[in-house]
């Protein structure tokens, strides 16, 4: 008989405590598991589309004083004059090289 009078009294002491947990876990498990979806960026002037002129340390990735044609590849202007910017025909743009490309560009001739 104290065995069923234990028996009860566990069970209406646990029978609350599982129901509390189930109504706090309940609206965890119905949480959407989706990553949210990108929104849109804002319109108007707030976004710079212009491409970035890269200087010449942010082309010569290895940093060795001259700009490959793989290096000129982040630049897509040097790319497609890279043998007009290319003065002595070495296959390398050195810094003086560059520089005279961005001056005629500033005259109308890209660099």
């Amino acid at each position: 008989m104290q065995n069923s009078i234990a028996t009860r009294t566990s069970i209406s002491v646990l029978a609350p405590a599982v129901a509390l947990a189930l109504a706090f876990a309940s609206p965890a498990l119905a949480q959407r598991t989706e990553p949210p979806t990108p929104t849109a960026p804002p319109t108007g002037s707030t976004t710079d589309t212009t491409p970035r002129t890269l200087s010449f340390a942010d082309l010569d990735i290895n940093a060795d004083g001259k700009v490959s044609k793989d290096e000129a590849a982040a630049d897509a202007r040097l790319t497609s004059h890279y043998a007009q910017v290319d003065r002595d025909g070495d296959g390398q743009v050195s810094e003086a090289e560059y520089a005279a490309g961005h001056q005629r560009t500033d005259t109308s001739t890209p660099p």
